[in-house]
């Protein structure tokens, strides 16, 4: 008695989609689960944002408000309250020149809670700074703005038979004091390596992205 054997065509095809499944690059999806796996805190970290009550020692609200969109004085202006703007604009904040105590001429920036503002600003942690040159302690909050969002926002690029690579955004997913200070536009890119092992896709290394303007 003879059996009757299948067409070769029907044993090619599973062993066409199975050599397909081998060689292809890990999907978005694929990409995403191996960077979580690799950065576990990351989709699930709290965001704490710094807001000072008092600006840079000696900038006037004028100079302050002037730098916010270039590179001068980024470091004191930009990256120590770049989160003034948002709120200004939310209307929680307004900005007024210092001109009581030793400095009055004409006094550093400072923050006044409008009382729009009043309720929202209730529940920030109050949270003093170093001290002014005056001798006395810079205000400020720690405020909750969200929390961390992983994102792979593109299909990763294969880079061997069984390594790829894949872009990924850390954002912020915002709760109300996260939009008022402007925390959901941060937004940090990286390139994670991936290698197949076992089956899986693993994260390997993660470095900086290159941003789009350098490339």
């Amino acid at each position: 008695m003879h059996t009757a054997r299948p067409p070769a065509r029907r044993l090619l095809l599973p062993l066409l989609g199975f050599l397909a499944a081998c060689s292809r690059g890990p999907s978005r999806e694929e990409a995403l689960a191996a960077i979580r796996a690799a950065h576990p805190a990351l989709d699930t970290a709290t965001v704490r944002e710094r807001v000072w009550q008092d600006g840079p020692p000696w900038f006037s609200c004028a100079e302050v408000i002037a730098k916010f969109t270039t590179a001068a004085d980024s470091a004191a202006v930009r990256d120590q309250v770049g989160n003034w703007k948002p709120l200004v604009v939310h209307g929680w904040i307004v900005l007024k020149d210092s001109a009581a105590g030793p400095v009055a001429d004409p006094g550093w920036c400072t923050v006044r809670v409008t009382p729009a503002g009043q309720a929202n600003v209730a529940r920030w942690t109050p949270s003093p700074g170093p001290a002014f040159p005056t001798g006395q302690a810079r205000r400020g909050w720690m405020v909750v703005a969200g929390r961390r969002h992983l994102v792979v926002p593109s299909s990763p690029s294969r880079a061997g038979k069984d390594s790829a690579t894949a872009e990924y955004l850390v954002t912020v997913a915002p709760n109300e004091d996260g939009r008022a200070t402007g925390a959901d536009r941060d937004t940090s890119r990286f390139v994670a390596a991936l290698r197949r092992e076992g089956g899986a896709w693993k994260v390997v290394g993660s470095q900086p992205a290159v941003p789009p303007a350098a490339r």
